[in-house]
C-alpha cells in the first residue's frame, strides 16, 4: 500500500458535483510522506502514474510511492511532502474508508472461491458486484492496496475497519486506526450492481496504475475517488460555483430505492435520521421529480443546481 495522504480540504468540491464520472477535471493532490522518505521528484517535474516520487527506508527495507496519476509536480516539501497537478478522469463513490493509495487495477479469476483466490500484492481490485468480508479480510492478508467495489453492507464494512460509520460520514474525529485497505464503494450501502458507464471506464484501465482514496465527510463535501490518467476527454470541466446542500438546492440521489433520479431540497433536518441501512445519518426532505417526497441521506446527494 501506497504510503500516501492528502488533506481533505484540499480535495474538496475541486471538480463538478451531480456526477460520478467526470471524464476530464484538474486536480491537485497532496502526498504526504512517513518518517524515512527520500524525494526523488523536484517542483517542475513531469510525472507519470507508475512514477516513482519518493522512496521509504523501514529500518532497512525499501519501498517506492508512487504518483498514482499523471501530472507536473507544483510544490515540494523536502522529504516530506509532493503536491501534484494534472488533468484525469475522476470516479466519484458514495462511501468508502482508507487513506490514498495507488495500485495496479486488476479483476481476480472468475470461478474462483473468495476464500481461495490468490490477491494481488499491491494491487486495486475491481469488484463490480457486493463487497463480501471475506475479501476485505483476503485482501489485507494478501497485500492489496485497495478494492473498488459496486455496494457493500453497512454491517461488514463497520465490522471489518471497526468504524462507527455514520460518525465517519458526518466528519467527526474517528477513534480506530486508518484502515489498512483503501476501499471505494461506486454505488452504496447494499446490493446494488456497478452501474455500466462506471464498470466501463475501469475496465478499460485493467493493468494500468490507478489513484483512489476512500475518505469520506458529509461535512467537508469530500467523496471518496478513483482518479485515471489520461483523461478520456480533453475538455476539462469547470469548478462548481456552489455546491451547498441548502433548501432550494436540485440534487441527484446516487443511493436507495430511487437511485439516479433528480429532487428538490426542501428542508435540511436538524436531526440526523436512520437511513435504510439502520445507521443515523445528516438527511434532507426531498421533492422528487414525479412529486413525491421523501427522506435521503446527504452523503446520497449531488448539488446539480
Amino acid at each position: 500500500m501506497a504510503h500516501t495522504s492528502d488533506s481533505l480540504a484540499g480535495r474538496a468540491l475541486d471538480f463538478p458535483v451531480g456526477r460520478r464520472l467526470v471524464p476530464a477535471a484538474s486536480v491537485r493532490r497532496q502526498h504526504t510522506f512517513p518518517p524515512g522518505t527520500t524525494t526523488q521528484v523536484a517542483i517542475g517535474d513531469q510525472v507519470q502514474p507508475d512514477q516513482t516520487i519518493a522512496e521509504v527506508n523501514n529500518a532497512g527495507t525499501i519501498s517506492v510511492i508512487r504518483a498514482g496519476f499523471g501530472g507536473r509536480v507544483i510544490d515540494v516539501a523536502l522529504n516530506q511532502r509532493v503536491v501534484i497537478e494534472g488533468t484525469v478522469t475522476i470516479i466519484e463513490g458514495i462511501v468508502g474508508i482508507g487513506g490514498p493509495s495507488v495500485g495496479t487495477l486488476c479483476m481476480l479469476p472468475r470461478g474462483e472461491s473468495l476464500a481461495m483466490v490468490p490477491i494481488p500484492h499491491g494491487g486495486i481490485i475491481l469488484f463490480p458486484q457486493q463487497l463480501p468480508l471475506v475479501l476485505m479480510q483476503r485482501a489485507v492478508t494478501g497485500g492489496a492496496a485497495g478494492i473498488i467495489a459496486a455496494s457493500v453492507s453497512a454491517r461488514e464494512i463497520e465490522a471489518f475497519s471497526r468504524l462507527d460509520l455514520s460518525a465517519s460520514l458526518d466528519g467527526f474525529p474517528l477513534t480506530a486506526p486508518v484502515s489498512q485497505l483503501t476501499i471505494v464503494i461506486s454505488e452504496g450501502l447494499g446490493e446494488a450492481a456497478m452501474c455500466a458507464p462506471v464498470y466501463q471506464a475501469l475496465t478499460q484501465r485493467l493493468g494500468t496504475t490507478v489513484y483512489l482514496c476512500g475518505e469520506t465527510s458529509t461535512r467537508q463535501a469530500v467523496r471518496p475517488e478513483v482518479l485515471l490518467t489520461p483523461a478520456i476527454s480533453s475538455a476539462v470541466e469547470s469548478v462548481p460555483v456552489d455546491s451547498t446542500l441548502e433548501a432550494g438546492a436540485v440534487v441527484t440521489v446516487w443511493a436507495g430505492g430511487r437511485r439516479g433520479m433528480q429532487a428538490q431540497v426542501l428542508q435540511v433536518l436538524a436531526r440526523r435520521q436512520y437511513s435504510a441501512a439502520g445507521l443515523l445519518v445528516p438527511s434532507a426532505i426531498l421533492r422528487f421529480e414525479d412529486g413525491v417526497t421523501g427522506i435521503a441521506p446527504l452523503h446520497t446527494l449531488d448539488r446539480l443546481s
